[in-house]
């Protein structure tokens, strides 16, 4: 090893030591700040602040919707599918709106069947309603308890950059996608 790479070693170990090179403070608007705690359907908690680093899409649902849940999620399908390699660091988050039904085995079962991808899909749920509010409340997403177990609710896809703040909104029902929202995609995944 040569001096001149010992010395920036050395210097870079020292500011390390000293905390004077840290992470970019988040800004303000990002939802990465949020500290509400997700179970995942592998029963995994986690933070959105874990979704750090790479565009996220980040959808409401709940597992017996029988009406807009499944179009949104073929939608979100559709429009990964519509990327094409462009997306391929784009992933999606899926959020339940019913903490008291969708546990993580309802979460993985609907996971199977929608035969989402693993390595880019993530379902999970907040511990409680109050968390389930929070999410949906950053998300701008309105919902509330219907009869029959059913819940009335905003369908809407927010598109988060890897600071955690919204960059755009789809709320077009429909399994094609939103080709402005697609474009949105696009350009914020090829800026990486």
């Amino acid at each position: 090893m040569n001096v001149t790479r010992l010395l920036r070693t050395a210097a870079l170990a020292l500011l390390l030591a000293a905390g004077t090179v840290a992470a970019a403070p988040l800004p303000s608007a990002s939802l990465y700040r949020l500290d509400t705690v997700l179970t995942d359907s592998h029963g995994s908690g986690f933070t959105l602040a874990g979704l750090a680093g790479a565009p996220v899409l980040v959808a409401m649902f709940y597992g017996d919707c029988s009406s807009a849940c499944p179009v949104v999620i073929e939608s979100l399908k559709r429009t990964l599918a519509a990327l094409g390699p462009d997306g391929r660091n784009v992933r999606v988050l899926l959020v339940s709106l019913d903490p008291l039904r969708d546990d993580p085995p309802t979460l993985a079962k609907l996971a199977r069947s929608q035969r989402l991808d693993a390595g880019r899909w993530r379902v999970a749920v907040p511990r409680d309603d109050t968390d389930t509010r929070r999410i949906a409340a950053a998300l701008g997403i309105r919902y509330r308890a219907l009869t029959g177990g059913e819940i009335g609710h905003t369908a809407r896809v927010t598109l988060l950059g890897a600071d955690g703040t919204i960059r755009a909104v789809s709320t077009r029902l429909d399994v094609e996608p939103d080709a402005a929202f697609v474009q949105a995609i696009r350009a914020l995944a090829s800026a990486r």
